[in-house]
């Protein structure tokens, strides 16, 4: 119900997974008021496009609230399950109640509902996806294959979506921003080390490369990995070199710094037992 005017009411809400029944309109169907609600704390959604909530709002002060939200009982108010879009405009259309199925679901029944139900409305981008699976996995011991078969996708799918998420974060955000594809991405990772991978994706923006481009330019570079490592190196050098320069002057002994990749070593020089010592008590005091 909105303020000052009826809400319309929906027949209720189709299933999500198939090991859940959804209420009929029983018992179990009320309306709940918004304030008792609270968001749904497996919710692998974390971006919402205004634009299309505000249509939603005004969808629902036209027609109401059409298909109930699902929401269960937790520490002695109602947590979300799914319909947070609808949730959301709905406060903004400024109702008090709307329509809700209260079920009682496990946190690990919870996170699967939240993740099929954004798949099936494609709301989730890529890594968005991938962190909800990557839940699953760590949170409640699935194993990829238990995945794929929950979600009605092919295992493979489901590894590449996880490796997503070791991608350099701004490989992450030009994925996130539609600047590349999630080809564009899964070619990059093959580059290596992630200097490699960002280089790359530098020279895939400028030139607007393709997916079929960008294997092909990953495969160039790493024939000539001197040459890559080259290019990407001139920069860094440099703060190599401050950094060790400033280190030097911190504990008053040499410091030199080597690095290929994300690894490398820190050496520290000394020239005498008395120095050695004095290295050690600096170090130990750390």
């Amino acid at each position: 119900m909105r303020k000052k005017k009826k809400s319309g009411l929906g027949r209720g809400i189709s299933a999500l997974i198939p090991d859940f029944e959804m209420a009929d309109a029983n018992s179990d169907f009320f309306m709940c008021p918004i304030g008792d609600i609270t968001p749904n704390r497996y919710q692998p959604r974390t971006s919402f496009n205004q634009e299309e909530l505000d249509q939603l709002r005004e969808s629902i002060i036209q027609q109401g609230v059409l298909q109930p939200l699902l929401i269960r009982n937790i520490d002695s108010s109602y947590e979300l399950i799914a319909g947070e879009r609808r949730l959301r405009a709905a406060k903004e259309a400024d109702l008090t109640h709307v329509p809700v199925i209260l079920k009682d679901l496990t946190n690990q029944q919870v996170l699967e509902v939240s993740i099929i139900e954004n798949i099936q409305r494609q709301n989730l981008n890529v890594l968005e996806e991938a962190a909800a699976y990557h839940r699953l996995i760590s949170e409640f011991q699935y194993t990829q294959e238990k995945v794929a078969q929950k979600i009605g996708k092919n295992r493979s799918t489901i590894a590449n979506l996880l490796r997503l998420r070791n991608l350099p974060e701004i490989i992450k955000e030009s994925l996130i921003a539609e600047e590349i594809s999630m080809g564009h991405a899964r070619a990059l990772m093959g580059a290596g080390a992630d200097e490699n991978q960002i280089h790359l994706l530098k020279i895939v923006l400028k030139e607007g490369l393709s997916v079929r481009q960008t294997e092909k330019l990953v495969n160039d570079a790493k024939k000539e990995p001197q040459k890559l490592q080259k290019k990407i190196s001139a920069k860094e050098k440099q703060f190599l070199d401050e950094t060790s320069s400033w280190l030097t002057s911190q504990i008053k002994s040499r410091v030199r710094i080597q690095k290929s990749g994300e690894k490398g070593k820190i050496e520290i020089n000394f020239k005498s037992k008395k120095e050695f010592q004095r290295l050690i008590d600096l170090l130990s005091q750390i």
